[in-house]
């Protein structure tokens, strides 16, 4: 599919791009991204990161924005524009990238950075084979990383909630939800087995 020059054009307002995404329409997603990414990038550059950290964070963070709209978990609201939302999302996952880089005393993200293409466009129209891709491999891993990913990153649920939930201690589900968070990232990007 080839996109147009000015994916906006057809979304006038966040009401109708909300509409454009409920629906799954390629071009709402492209104006999200022509309206967020530079942006993003350069919150990024300026906090620690490189070009390729923010191409991944803007990644997951639009994967966990579509789970939230298509959902219903977020709703359309008239105070925030849609491109602010998505930036938060994005700035959200960057933020606990750095922190959990700080954690385990190592770079943040550089093993999972996907060097062979920089180009925006290429990442925008592969987000949805990635989206599906995600959902294949979560069949594939133990009931219990399913569960523990459902809860956090789909149903938004708090570390405390999970834990209590899954019957673990609230440290045991910290940990789960790191490893199984890894575990994905690296099937996703074919550098593990499943354990």
């Amino acid at each position: 599919m080839i996109l147009p020059p000015n994916p906006c054009s057809a979304f006038p307002t966040d009401e109708l791009l909300f509409a454009g995404l409920k629906n799954s329409d390629d071009r709402a997603y492209a104006c999200l991204y022509a309206q967020t990414f530079r942006s993003f990038a350069h919150y990024v550059q300026t906090n620690q990161g490189s070009m390729e950290h923010a191409q991944d964070a803007f990644q997951q963070g639009m994967a966990e924005f579509y789970v939230a709209v298509k959902s219903g978990r977020y709703q359309l609201s008239p105070s925030a524009r849609l491109k602010s939302v998505l930036f938060e999302f994005c700035k959200r996952k960057w933020i606990n990238e750095l922190q959990s880089a700080r954690h385990r005393h190592t770079q943040p993200l550089d093993v999972y950075v996907d060097r062979s293409d920089d180009d925006p466009t290429d990442a925008l129209m592969t987000f949805s084979e990635n989206v599906s891709k995600v959902n294949q491999l979560l069949q594939r891993m133990g009931e219990n990383c399913q569960r523990v990913i459902d809860l956090f990153y789909i149903q938004g649920k708090p570390l405390v909630e999970i834990a209590h939930i899954m019957n673990y201690t609230p440290q045991t589900a910290r940990t789960k939800r790191y490893e199984c968070t890894e575990q994905l990232k690296k099937l996703f990007w074919g550098r593990g087995p499943l354990n």
